[in-house]
């Protein structure tokens, strides 16, 4: 065959360059070409988990503070509301007077009033006011009902009622009911001011 070594040598080397080549075809066939499309495929996935991951953040970052600022709005209208229902210092006076002429309304007879300490707090200070009256069972609803209805917080606590002693009070009632003597404190609370801080740690 023209072209075809005749020699031994040259006939070795060339079956060595055939091989060689047949080996590098195999090798890109059956090895690097899977591989690099293996590794295509890894490259592309990794991107797109890497994207998906991304958006994740975002939205996780954009859906913490959108929920931060609902909350805190929910706070803010929480805060707005009770500083509607808690009175001013200087309106605690008057919301007692409301209270005493409720109870003379109801037809009530006063037996005592003294006023409370003042507990401080962080936000809020709470007062206290010890109140007695004598009275029916149904007069005394009515007035806790009218102290209920104000429009500030002012609530009653460690209500108490027992029979007044015979002769302690000057109330005519029907004779199928009792005079009673109801006792409870007044609790409301005042938002701390500036000044009364500022006073505190003084």
């Amino acid at each position: 065959m023209a072209g075809m070594p005749t020699n031994q040598r040259d006939q070795l080397m060339l079956f060595v360059g055939i091989v060689g080549i047949i080996g590098a075809a195999a090798y890109w066939n059956f090895v690097y070409t899977p591989k690099a499309e293996t590794l295509t495929a890894q490259e592309e996935r990794l991107e797109k988990l890497d994207q998906t991951n991304n958006r994740a953040k975002a939205m996780l970052a954009r859906g913490t503070v959108e929920q931060m600022r609902e909350e805190a709005k929910v706070l803010s209208d929480n805060l707005a509301l009770i500083r509607t229902l808690i009175p001013a210092g200087n309106e605690v006076p008057a919301l007692l007077d409301q209270i005493l002429g409720a109870a003379r309304r109801v037809g009530l007879e006063q037996d005592s009033f003294v006023p409370g300490s003042v507990v401080p707090g962080e936000t809020f200070d709470t007062y206290r006011y010890r109140l007695s009256f004598n009275g029916t069972y149904h007069q005394v609803g009515e007035m806790l009902t009218a102290i209920g209805s104000l429009r500030r917080i002012m609530a009653p606590v460690n209500v108490s009622l027992i029979p007044a002693p015979e002769g302690s009070s000057r109330l005519r009632v029907p004779s199928d009911q009792k005079v009673l003597n109801a006792n409870f404190d007044i609790q409301t609370y005042v938002l701390r001011s500036a000044t009364a801080d500022s006073a505190g740690a003084q």
